[in-house]
């Protein structure tokens, strides 16, 4: 009985730490562990009503253990996510200059359909409106999204 209680009690333990420590090796061996408990309390000569109260047991205890683990993982983040301020320090999302828009300028590579221009001796990361065109072409800014701007052929 002891056996079973420390397999059952390690198992939920891993399951707990899965919650903390993402990649699934802990949740495996967790159940294993649990399915192991199970198997060994079987055999120990139980009846089956006994069997089923063990079952119940452990069936609570996960469900306990769970909504504590997600209690927690509530309450070390920020706006519901489990990820602190403090994890996210020095990043920033990659954004377009809205300055350029409506701005003209140059293919420096082919844009099929992304590809590189150059606006003012600066060159950025771009997408094209229509599809291909082609270096040296001239272009006009209309618009931009995440780091790239979108541009179209000036004609």
């Amino acid at each position: 009985m002891i056996l079973c209680t420390l397999l059952a009690l390690s198992g939920l333990l891993l399951i707990y730490l899965e919650f903390f420590l993402p990649g699934g090796v802990m949740g495996v061996f967790g159940s294993l562990l649990l399915i192991a408990s199970v198997v060994f309390f079987s055999y120990q000569g139980y009846g089956p009503f006994w069997l089923f109260v063990y079952l119940l047991t452990l069936a609570a205890l996960l469900f306990f253990c769970i909504k504590y683990a997600l209690n927690r993982v509530r309450r070390t983040g920020t706006k519901g996510t489990m990820f602190l301020d403090s994890d996210q320090a020095g990043f920033y999302a990659s954004e377009y200059d809205k300055s350029l828009v409506g701005k003209e300028g140059v293919v420096s590579s082919d844009l099929k359909p992304s590809g590189h221009i150059q606006i003012e001796n600066k060159h950025y990361q771009a997408v094209s409106q229509t599809g291909y065109i082609e270096k040296g072409s001239l272009i006009k800014v209309i618009g931009g999204r995440g780091a790239y701007l979108i541009c179209k052929r000036q004609k």
